[in-house]
């Protein structure tokens, strides 16, 4: 008689690294779920699956070598049924010098609930345009070299206008060819040819009014965008990290974004 296992995905978290937007490399990590230490089976770089779980909801710890411990409450109803994906960003320690020195920022700013930056230097591709059919959203992709590709994970980047006033999140649901992906939803503002996109560099906003986030100091020029959200206002500031690595004036420098929706753009035309 043939005994037939089955396992039900419950959940797949992936881990990334707040400094560079991408999966953690390590191995040294545990996880706990209510205080108990749970082993998930690791399905490549830094995505770990959890399967079989009768828990919907309830407190995940994640505890990764050289980085800071990560603590998220987590309610498997509100995740995508079919790839339930749990994207959990931690931040390096002071210790952990794995692709160049931290520098970071800090400060406080009353009423903040988003920080995160973007590094100019570094473009994963351009846009080169936007439709919607049959409620999937399809964004055609450059390359920023002649002959090159444009990969995109699962997850959510930046797109930048040229004169960095409109600064836009999306999420890549998949990629369907070497020149598009499939995204979530539509894009809220207009977006130019050769749009830049860019990989999120996540910082921390709380507790309380605090803030920090943290970089690489891998390159002569540390130029990057500083995108982060008080209330419903957005805004974005230019800096050098070099030059302003400690603690900062976070609204000193800043614009707030003001920028025409696509709705707004059609009834106008």
């Amino acid at each position: 008689m043939t005994t037939v296992i089955t396992a039900k995905l419950t959940l797949a978290v992936r881990l990334v690294d707040t400094t560079t937007g991408r999966e953690l490399s390590e191995n040294d990590i545990s996880f706990y779920i209510d205080g108990g230490l749970v082993h998930p089976m690791k399905k490549g770089s830094g995505t770990y699956i959890f399967v079989n779980m009768s828990k919907e909801e309830f407190l995940m710890q994640v505890r990764a070598y050289r980085f800071m411990d990560m603590e998220v409450k987590v309610d498997c109803k509100t995740l995508d049924p079919r790839l339930p994906m749990l994207d959990l960003f931690l931040m390096p320690s002071e210790k952990n010098q794995t692709g160049g020195q931290v520098i970071e920022i800090k400060g406080t700013l009353s009423g903040l609930e988003t920080i995160q930056a973007i590094d100019l230097n570094r473009p994963e591709g351009a846009f080169q345009s936007v439709t919607t059919k049959k409620d999937i959203t399809k964004m055609t992709l450059l390359p920023m070299t002649s002959g090159g590709a444009v990969a995109l994970d699962s997850m959510a980047y930046a797109l930048l206008s040229k004169d960095q006033m409109r600064y836009e999140v999306f999420t890549v649901q998949e990629q369907d060819s070497k020149a598009s992906v499939i995204i979530r939803s539509p894009l809220k503002y207009e977006h130019e040819l050769n749009d830049r996109i860019f990989r999120i560099i996540y910082g921390r906003a709380g507790p309380g009014d605090n803030f920090i986030l943290k970089v690489r100091d891998d390159s002569a020029t540390l130029n990057f965008i500083l995108y982060f959200k008080v209330g419903e206002d957005e805004y974005v500031r230019p800096i050098d990290f070099h030059l302003e690595k400690g603690e900062i004036n976070l609204l000193e420098g800043a614009t707030k974004i003001v920028a025409l929706n696509r709705e707004e753009v059609k009834e106008n035309e």
